[in-house]
């Protein structure tokens, strides 16, 4: 099962030989699928609604608002350290477990799962590549049934390196130190909209949703270098991902770790704070100021 070099992303035809390969037939420490399917509503019942309805066998819901407390500005925060420790160990993740996450109503959590545990050091984490759309499609099964899995040993800490705030994000538009990536498109209403609509000052716009292929699969590395170039983005150069509300973001950096720019931080407040708490002359509002690129 092993990978020389821990991929991005991973096929659901690769998955499923991981899967079928387990005489078991029951979850193991060397394999992690997590089913992180989200929405924005902390209310709604993921495990119920979506989890139990069918999921990928083998795998375990998870979620990424287990142990955040969230605010107006910062939907999905950051989790409290002890309590994302003890969670993530009750899913059975050790510290050489390979994480593979899942979602099934678009890419953003699979993606934001994938830069959570890469902060919190496990770098042993895999996206699959088109989601469980991609694996219906393929015509895999998918279950009802729940694995029991052993406790694991994983312990976290957040690297403070792969996180930027509000103040970080003012510095580097003073002193224009890095490249701010907007995942957002130029043109999408949170962007462009006169009154509630802008971007940090500077930002360069690589457009999250145009990342993937009409199957939800990822791009080719020439196509998303190429989105790269477009915006005039320079992978060589420092940068910080930002969107509206740190999901999309995650995507970006994804891209770039593809094409091999390690590491990449992300605002965690993105545009939903900064336009509230920013000067008016760190923020280019609306449609009319928002350059094409």
């Amino acid at each position: 099962m092993s990978l020389s070099k821990i991929r991005t992303v991973v096929s659901t035809h690769w998955l499923r030989d991981q899967i079928s390969s387990n005489v078991q037939k029951q979850a193991s420490k060397k394999l992690r699928i997590l089913d992180t399917s989200f929405v924005t509503d902390r209310s709604a019942d993921m495990y119920s609604e979506c989890y139990m309805m069918g999921h990928i066998p083998q795998s375990l819901h998870f979620s990424l608002f287990q142990c955040v407390e969230s605010t107006p500005e910062i939907l999905v925060n950051l989790p409290d350290e002890k309590c994302f420790n003890k969670y993530v160990r009750s899913l059975g993740v050790w510290s050489d477990t390979h994480v593979v996450a899942y979602d099934r109503f678009g890419p953003l959590s699979s993606f934001k799962t994938w830069w959570l545990f890469r902060a919190f050091g496990h770098k042993n984490i895999s996206i699959l590549d088109g989601g469980l759309k991609k694996w219906l499609d393929d015509g895999y099964d998918v279950t009802t049934e729940e694995p029991d899995v052993e406790e694991g040993d994983f312990v976290g800490k957040l690297n403070k390196d792969h996180v930027k705030t509000y103040n970080d994000i003012i510095d580097i538009v003073t002193t224009n130190k890095a490249q701010l990536v907007d995942a957002r498109s130029p043109t999408s209403t949170t962007v462009a909209d006169e009154t509630y609509g802008g971007a940090i000052k500077g930002s360069k716009h690589v457009n999250f949703f145009a990342m993937f292929n009409e199957d939800g699969t990822y791009k080719s590395k020439e196509e998303l270098q190429n989105m790269f170039t477009e915006a005039g983005v320079n992978l060589n150069e420092p940068m910080v991902a930002t969107c509206y509300r740190a999901l999309t973001a995650t995507g970006v950096i994804a891209a770039a770790h593809i094409l091999g720019k390690e590491d990449v931080p992300l605002y965690i407040g993105s545009w939903s704070e900064f336009s509230q708490r920013a000067p008016d002359h760190l923020t280019v509002r609306g449609k009319a100021n928002i350059p094409e690129s």
